[in-house]
């Protein structure tokens, strides 16, 4: 029998030569899952050998104990980009203060103990280099151009040198003027408006779902996600005092934009490809595009600008854009960096601007609307210096109350209280990332808590460092009940009797980093958290939805101050004043 006829009679009978290539198909296959487990497996057995470290020579030198991991050369990548507690769960198992993890066949040298830490911040850039990871970051998150960063290196250093505009008066106070400015006089009356037309509401509440209701008395409230309200509120009102009324006039979308790229920081920063199968990521590429391309519209504006011609109809208010921006025209200018270096640039600036404060005022709302009583105590101890008045009105249509005293200078330094909580928030809501490369081997000295025995560290000439504020942060060795969140836990008292004055102080907390590499805006996210927490805080009650228990959201990995993907659901509305006498 022919095997046209055998197939014919026998239709549902394989012939040999399908027998062949499902043989072979479903043997490959086996094969491969056998071969990655082998490797999986190996590349674990191999990796926990070096768990508990080794004396090198006889100087009491020590090898830095190591994580094992799966993967071989993507290492923990995954676990620091997708599970919060990784880090915690590892400081559990290594106690002495450092460990080592993999990222990208890198060894990364994790230092939490405080001690250790000063040593590092204290090293020369010769020895201990902060320089090669953000180079790196720019390339991969911000899309600078590879071809331009040589030019990029030559301008560097007097593009730092810009940052004056942030630090030291009088463009310190004037940026954090205007951002006041347009808080107490134009946004802070709309942090939630009530209307529930899309297009009547502001920009912050469309992409917080915001929608009107009425609480158990029948009184209307506004329900919205908390979460986004407060990170778009915040940008939507600090961003025009840096770029310029226009910018998000014409840009609106930028914001979102933003968001959707600092979801992906992490994996933007190892350098993967948008085609890598991993949502987030594929977003954050095409999202990092879209708003380049808004940021080299409005470079080539300035650019008509700076020379004389005119930009269009939609940047007639090129003139109110940030001194920083204005001082970085120049030196671009100067080094004739292209329209695509500029916009990667302004895109890092833009994202350091809000991506850790904008959440940590969040966090601050969070903490302080949860205990009632607390919120009485801080709102009585603002009150002198954020004070909001209802003004007399005979119209049909009331008045909005307004934030008429805004003492910013007051509520940073004589509110003890409220300048602890913020830094009660900076440690436990923030997870700052600071990374550097170690150029020299160098030997690290501490001390063992259990035996208080010295002990001494061998890194790497080629490792990197990360020095892990949230790891020393929860600390109980140093903070009593680490995770709970403690609003007087920073303030100290100096003075004898009835002269104590209360300060406030950081300790051993470095949520800027230090060293060379301490970052540049930290004295304007100061005063913005504490500008923007305080007027929410003194016109605005805040309850959670249909009165149950306030329950906080839990954190969600992010490269400074947490986020969260839980429900942040709560109904707002003005606070009751008395009338203006």
């Amino acid at each position: 029998m022919t095997d046209a006829t055998n197939r014919y009679f026998n239709p549902h009978q394989t012939s040999n030569i399908g027998n062949l290539i499902v043989f072979v198909f479903d043997d490959l296959y086996a094969i491969v899952l056998v071969g990655l487990a082998v490797i999986l497996i190996f590349t674990r057995v191999l990796s926990s050998r070096h768990t508990k470290p080794s004396l090198i020579g006889k100087d009491g030198i020590q090898t830095v104990p190591a994580a094992p991991y799966w993967l071989p050369y993507i290492g923990h990548i995954p676990n620091m980009a997708l599970e919060t507690k990784f880090m915690l769960r590892l400081k559990r198992r290594f106690n002495q203060g450092i460990f080592s993890v993999v990222l990208g066949g890198k060894t990364c040298n994790v230092i939490y103990d405080p001690h250790m830490v000063i040593q590092i911040l204290n090293q020369k850039p010769s020895i201990v280099s902060h320089e090669e990871v953000p180079d790196t970051i720019l390339r991969n998150v911000f899309g600078l151009p590879k071809k331009q960063m040589e030019k990029y290196k030559e301008s560097e250093a007097e593009l730092t040198a810009c940052y004056k505009h942030l630090l030291s008066e009088p463009s310190l106070g004037d940026l954090v003027k205007q951002t006041a400015h347009r808080l107490q006089r134009d946004h802070l009356k709309d942090f939630v408006t009530g209307n529930e037309s899309v297009v009547d509401q502001m920009p912050w509440e469309r992409t917080s779902g915001a929608h009107q209701t009425t609480d158990k008395f029948g009184s209307p409230v506004t329900q919205v996600e908390l979460f986004p309200l407060v990170r778009n509120f915040v940008a939507f009102t600090t961003i025009p005092s840096i770029m310029g009324s226009d910018f998000l006039d014409n840009f609106p979308e930028f914001v979102d934009l933003l968001w959707s790229v600092d979801n992906a920081f992490l994996l933007l920063a190892t350098g993967m490809p948008r085609w890598v199968p991993i949502p987030a990521l594929t977003k954050a590429h095409i999202a990092r595009k879209q708003l380049l391309h808004l940021l080299y519209r409005f470079h080539e504006a300035l650019e008509k600008d700076a020379d004389g011609k005119d930009p269009g109809p939609q940047w007639g208010n090129l003139h109110n854009v940030g001194t920083l921006v204005k001082a970085r025209r120049v030196v671009y200018r100067k080094y004739g960096l292209s329209i695509e270096t500029r916009a990667a640039i302004e895109h890092s600036l833009l994202w350091a601007t809000i991506a850790n404060a904008n959440p940590l005022i969040f966090w601050m709302i969070e903490h302080i609307y949860a205990d009632k009583a607390l919120l009485e105590m801080i709102r009585e101890e603002i009150q002198p210096y954020a004070q909001i008045i209802q003004p007399r009105n005979n119209l049909a249509i009331a008045e909005p109350p307004r934030l008429e005293k805004f003492d910013l200078d007051g509520l940073c330094s004589k509110c003890p209280l409220f300048k602890s909580c913020y830094v009660e928030c900076m440690r436990l809501d923030t997870a700052i990332w600071n990374m550097r490369v170690i150029k020299e081997d160098i030997v690290l000295q501490s001390r063992d808590r259990s035996t208080q025995n010295q002990q001494a560290w061998l890194l790497r000439k080629g490792e990197l460092i990360q020095v892990a504020q949230d790891l020393h942060s929860t600390d109980p060795n140093f903070y009593p009940d680490p995770l709970v969140f403690k609003a007087d836990r920073h303030i100290r008292y100096e003075g004898q009797g009835t002269d104590k004055t209360p300060t406030v102080e950081l300790g051993l907390l470095r949520p800027y980093g230090g060293g060379h590499a301490m970052c540049k805006g930290r004295s304007f996210a100061f005063k913005e958290v504490m500008m923007f927490s305080a007027a929410i805080i003194a016109m605005w009650d805040i309850e959670t939805v249909d009165g149950r228990e306030w329950k906080m959201p839990s954190h969600r990995r992010g490269t400074g101050t947490y986020s969260t993907d839980d429900n942040t659901e709560v109904w707002i509305k003005r606070k009751m004043l008395e009338e203006e006498k």
